[in-house]
């Protein structure tokens, strides 16, 4: 079996900075790195060769100084590594890179090919997925775990997902995208030569491209802004002020907004803009509210097609709600690209998920669409979207707009306000056929006491400060009389006290949940770079001087275990 592995250097993001006067980010002087889920796909491709006796290829696409990876991945031991890089190249966007990277699947003709879920510098996992189908290879994002039939021809795999986790089985070739889970990469021995001389160059005119990045790319980025801290903390007294505090904030948020309307008419004659509802009806209302928010007073008819059951989308602010019967990704996919052809809209907003990523992104491919990932906003004019989408850890905020029709995008769940419309939606029904390139073996959900990250609106989170792992029931105890989720920093989760859905940060997930209250977590970049869209931060730490206190709202200086016993004493006497 031979083996690709896609790999990607990027900017050290805790590094970059952005310069206000000439609205660019600054790269020169930023130290380069390794993307860490890439690195994780090089160490399992390794480990399946030291198995199986399998090939190792791997290639990366950018500027000579690459190679540094390349070099590295052939210490580690991989057999052989291709430089992808022409001047030709500059400018692309995900679309482009996937075009020129399936041109390197095609001229190295793998088994398998293996990639991380997304490089930290821009966290659109959208090139594998278009990869895939660019190449005719079946696609599965975030596994965790790959298991092989005894001829090699079937892959057995473990899926990470925002609600627990699926195993699936499907035939050679195929393209996988790993997530964080899969392993620890290795050391390399200091005696292990320097293997640069082995990489192998790849330009334009061996691949046959004959496009350019920037004049091929379907997305273009229009302007660049970046986003500064500016919370100032406010320190609350431990105990009944700060009990008081947070319970009040938490009131106010499953209170507001939930009985907003939006005029919702239309006549829909000047076309139509669309949403996907996908497996969660709260996202599936936020993303309509937003669209018919952006497309308000332009008489576009606001399309929602979905799997969600429409019982419960009631109210959802769209004038016609397409049903969507689908078995899985490839089928539901198929059945949103009939419907996009049919209603022609101006843009197509999905959600950011597992699946909604991998949905947008197969579609793209397949339509050859400009698609922006993870965004925080959207602005439309009537003749533009205009998709805002963090980068770089989100520290910058792009300005992307699509050169193609529709536009695409996926958002992050938990950005907008969600409204009840004034007119009911009409209700249409679509069918799926097709077949589904993996089999779904089995699906084993988070422990119920752990709501999805995504879809909550407060959350509590768990730094090293909590010590012991006795300390999570007393936090899952808080979460259930606050109705909050329970989140944690990468260390409690490698410890195994958390399931790994809910670490928040760099290699987690990023949260826009309108309140956190985190306990014992000290402040590191790694973990704030998730916070960024968090409405309100509430810390409890013992050291007045840990750094989280300048990420946050409102500040609490207690040892995190009186904080909460009180905080469980005094809700326990209101009766909560």
């Amino acid at each position: 079996m031979k083996i690709l592995v896609l790999i990607k250097q990027i900017p050290d993001i805790n590094k970059i900075t952005f310069d206000s006067r000439t609205m660019r980010i600054v790269r020169e002087g930023v130290p380069l790195m390794f993307n860490s889920f890439d690195k994780k796909a090089v160490e399992e491709a390794i480990r399946i060769k030291e198995k199986t006796g399998s090939e190792v290829v791997v290639a990366t696409m950018g500027p000579p100084s690459a190679g540094e990876i390349l070099n590295e991945s052939l210490r580690m031991g991989a057999d052989t590594a291709y430089l992808v890089t022409d001047r030709k190249f500059a400018g692309s966007d995900t679309w482009v890179t996937a075009k020129i990277l399936s041109k390197v699947v095609e001229y190295v003709k793998p088994d398998l090919v293996l990639a991380g879920k997304y490089s930290l510098d821009g966290e659109t996992s959208q090139v594998p997925p278009e990869i895939a189908f660019m190449t005719g290879m079946k696609f599965k994002s975030s596994v965790f775990t790959i298991e092989f039939s005894e001829d090699m021809k079937t892959v057995i795999l473990g899926q990470d997902r925002e609600d627990g986790i699926n195993r699936y089985e499907g035939t050679l070739p195929a393209v996988l995208s790993v997530s964080e889970k899969i392993n620890r990469a290795r050391s390399i021995k200091p005696e292990t030569p320097d293997m640069t001389s082995r990489i192998v160059m790849l330009d334009a005119e061996k691949l046959g491209i004959d496009f350019t990045g920037t004049d091929a790319s379907p997305t273009v980025v229009t302007g660049t802004s970046e986003v500064r801290n500016l919370r100032t903390v406010k320190f609350l007294n431990p105990g009944k002020e700060a009990y008081e505090k947070i319970v009040e904030m938490i009131n106010e948020k499953k209170s507001g907004g939930k009985s907003e309307t939006i005029d919702n008419s239309s006549t829909g004659k000047n076309g139509s803009v669309m949403g996907i509802a996908l497996d969660d009806p709260l996202v599936s209302i936020e993303i309509a509210s937003k669209i018919c928010e952006i497309s308000k007073g332009k008489d576009l008819e606001v399309i929602m097609a979905g799997n969600v059951d429409p019982e419960k989308l009631k109210g959802m602010p769209c004038n016609r709600y397409v049903s969507v019967k689908s078995r899985g990704n490839d089928t539901f996919a198929g059945s949103i690209i009939k419907i996009m052809e049919k209603e022609k809209p101006e843009f197509v907003i999905f959600p950011s998920t597992i699946d909604g990523r991998e949905i947008a992104a197969r579609i793209a491919g397949e339509k050859s669409l400009g698609l922006t990932a993870d965004c925080i906003d959207l602005k439309y004019d009537g003749k533009q979207l205009v998709q805002l989408k963090p980068a770089f850890g989100g520290g910058i905020v792009a300005e992307i707009v699509s050169r193609t029709k529709p536009a695409m995008a996926t958002v992050r769940p938990g950005m907008f306000l969600k409204y009840r419309g004034t007119v009911d939606f009409k209700l249409d029904h679509a069918d799926s056929s097709g077949n589904e390139s993996f089999r779904l073996l089995e699906k084993v959900p988070v422990p119920p006491e752990y709501k999805p990250l995504s879809s909550s609106s407060a959350v509590i989170g768990l730094g090293r400060g909590i010590k012991k792992r006795d300390f999570v029931q007393k936090a899952l105890e808080l979460s259930r009389k606050l109705g909050t989720s329970v989140g944690a920093t990468r260390p409690i989760v490698d410890m195994g006290f958390v399931p790994r859905q809910q670490q928040i940060g760099l290699t987690g997930s990023s949260i826009s949940s309108d309140l956190y209250i985190n306990l014992g977590v000290s402040g590191q970049d790694n973990h704030v770079v998730g916070l960024r869209y968090v409405h309100t931060i509430v810390s409890v730490n013992v050291d007045p001087e840990a750094p989280i206190f300048k990420y946050s709202d409102y500040g609490i200086v207690s040892d995190v275990n009186e904080f909460t016993d009180g905080f469980l004493h005094y809700l326990n006497e209101k009766g909560m």
